[in-house]
Order: C-alpha cells, then sequence, then structure tokens
C-alpha cells in the first residue's frame, strides 16, 4: 500500500499545523490536524481492510487473421474503491487496449484484432485499488493468462484443373493405382504428363475402383520460417477436401491427426495448424503433400508439383474454411 500524492500533501499540511500550534500556540489550527489525521486513517484502514477484488475474463472464440473479438472481463469487488485497471496484450493480437479507471465493481470491455496465426495471451491483468478519499492505493495483479486462438489463413481453391494438367486431384474419382500406355479413347484428364515428358510417349494413370476415395491423406512440412505458409496452405487443402465430403488424416511436423471427416475435423486440423511449427515428416504414403520453404509454397499429388498460389482463387477467408456459412 502506497500514499498518493494526494495523501503527501495534506500529511504535510497536519504537520505543519502541528508545528504552528506547537511555536505559536494556535491550538485553533487542531480544527485542521485532526480531520486530516482522521481522513488519512480512515483511507488507509479502507485500503487495508478490502478484500481482494475477483476478476472474470470472457475467453474469447478463435477466428481467423483479420477477425476482431470483443473482450469482456468483470470485476467484483465487495468494498466501494476505484481502481485503475491495465491488462497486457500479447504482439500477435491488435488491440486499442488503453489503462482504464472505474469505479469497482465493473465491466471492462475492448476490442482485439486477430493479426497472426498462433496461440497468444491475454494478460496478465493490474488493478491499482484507491480509497475513497483518493490517499492511498493498493495493487492487485492476475497473473492468470487467457488463451486467444488465430486459425491460419484459409484459401478458397481454384484452377486445379489447369494447375495440374487437366487432371484434378480433389475430385471423388478412384484411387490412382498404376500407369499404363496411353491408348485410343482414354481421357486426356488421365494423362499423367511428367511421365509422358520423361518417356516421350503419352502414359495414363489407372485407378483402383476397389480403393475407398473418400479417404485422404494430406502431410505438411515446412523449414524453419515458412511454418505459416504451410500452415495456411494445408488447412485450405483440408477445408477444401472436408466440404467435399472427404474423411482426411493430417501428418504435421510433431503429429498426426487420425483420419475422419466433418466439423469436427475441421476444428481439429485448424487448431492443430494454428499451432503448428516448422520440421519434416515421415509420411511417404501420402496422397497429398505440402512444402514450403525458400523457394516458396509447393503441393505435390501423384508425383505432380504446382505451386500453391496456382491453386488459389482469392484472397484469404474465414468462409474457406468453414463452408461457406458465414456472410
Amino acid at each position: 500500500m502506497r500514499p498518493t500524492r494526494r495523501a503527501i500533501v495534506l500529511a504535510g499540511v497536519c504537520a505543519l499545523a502541528v508545528w504552528l500550534a506547537a511555536t505559536f500556540g494556535a491550538r485553533s489550527l487542531n480544527a485542521v490536524v485532526v480531520p486530516g489525521v482522521v481522513a488519512l486513517a480512515a483511507g488507509a484502514v479502507q485500503l487495508r481492510l478490502a478484500d481482494r477484488p475477483t476478476i472474470d475474463r470472457h475467453q474469447p472464440a478463435a477466428g481467423f487473421p483479420g477477425e476482431s473479438r470483443t473482450i469482456r472481463v468483470d470485476i467484483d469487488a465487495d468494498d466501494a474503491l476505484t481502481a485503475r485497471i491495465e491488462e497486457v496484450v500479447d504482439d500477435g493480437l491488435g488491440a486499442d487496449f488503453s489503462p482504464a479507471r472505474r469505479a469497482l465493481p465493473a465491466t471492462l470491455e475492448y476490442d482485439i484484432e486477430l493479426a497472426e496465426r498462433g496461440e497468444h495471451r491475454l494478460g496478465p491483468l493490474t488493478l491499482t485499488a484507491t480509497d475513497v478519499l483518493g490517499l492511498f492505493t493498493r495493487e492487485f495483479t492476475y497473473a492468470k493468462r487467457t488463451p486467444v486462438l488465430v486459425y491460419p489463413e484459409c484459401y478458397r481453391l481454384a484452377g486445379m484443373n489447369e494447375a495440374f494438367g487437366g487432371h484434378d486431384p480433389f475430385d471423388d474419382r478412384e484411387a490412382f493405382d498404376e500407369l499404363r500406355e496411353y491408348v485410343p479413347g482414354d481421357s486426356l484428364r488421365d494423362v499423367h504428363w511428367k511421365s509422358s515428358a520423361k518417356r516421350d510417349d503419352l502414359v495414363v494413370m489407372e485407378f483402383d475402383s476397389a480403393a475407398d476415395a473418400s479417404e485422404v491423406t494430406v502431410a505438411a512440412e515446412a523449414v524453419a520460417g515458412y511454418d505459416d505458409a504451410m500452415a495456411a496452405a494445408a488447412a485450405s487443402i483440408v477445408t477444401h477436401l472436408l466440404d467435399a465430403g472427404f474423411a482426411i488424416e493430417l501428418v504435421y511436423p510433431g503429429g498426426r491427426i487420425e483420419q475422419a471427416g466433418g466439423d469436427p475435423q475441421r476444428e481439429r486440423v485448424l487448431r492443430t495448424l494454428a499451432r503448428a511449427g516448422p520440421g519434416r515428416v515421415e509420411a511417404s504414403d501420402a496422397d497429398i503433400h505440402v512444402l514450403a520453404d525458400a523457394g516458396g509454397t509447393h503441393v505435390t499429388v501423384a508425383d505432380r508439383e504446382t505451386p500453391f498460389d496456382r491453386l488459389t482463387g482469392g484472397r484469404p477467408t474465414p468462409a474457406a474454411a468453414d463452408g461457406g456459412r458465414r456472410s
């Protein structure tokens, strides 16, 4: 507990009045001294006996870069106090918060912007409480930090036919089985252009009708410093496939998400990629491979590699990750 400038001035006035009374016998100065001492004592006792206020910071929903959230902090106090409220906000979140002085109990609200992918924190929060006369302050610190999760950017995918030489790797056909020589009547969409260029003859992809084409494994990896690009590409591809009805398995640096489909899998993938860092993976049997490094972000399907930016049909958008349910 510390005295404010007001308390220091009041204490000085009281001390001066006592000295004047002792020196010159002006006992009428007691009319100044007694109320001043009583005020100082009352302020100190009130703040010393005050119970620690309680706070409840509401958990904001996860979201995508560029979205905003309103943060609400409920502060409950049994005593009549005024407090200066300060909140620490991580650099990965934009905030319009500035220290505020409120009479307690109070509800504090401020807006944040979800700026960078990752798990960020709100807090700690500090209350600098003042007695009703403004003579003393007492600081209460609340170390608990509330996490705020920011998903990777998600892009709508378009132009897969052109990027993969006439073959959409995300369609709903049977699983790729083997290569064979082209025969008249084969669809050009099945031509494996990379292998054809090496052999100077057309070869086509044979598909296994017995395989379950609704199951796809996506492997994502990145070198240090390029994990944001990896996360964005993997999230865009996985959400695109989930929207198409596929069951997806994701292999990422440090872990694996077992195969599943639907909205629960979408949420698991987005939360995982929000936190994913750089690294390599062991997934030689992956159907789709994403690699982000200094040369860019590339997607490989059936030995055909293409830059990820050739697959994107627009700016990053939250609707690409939630099936377009948002307006």
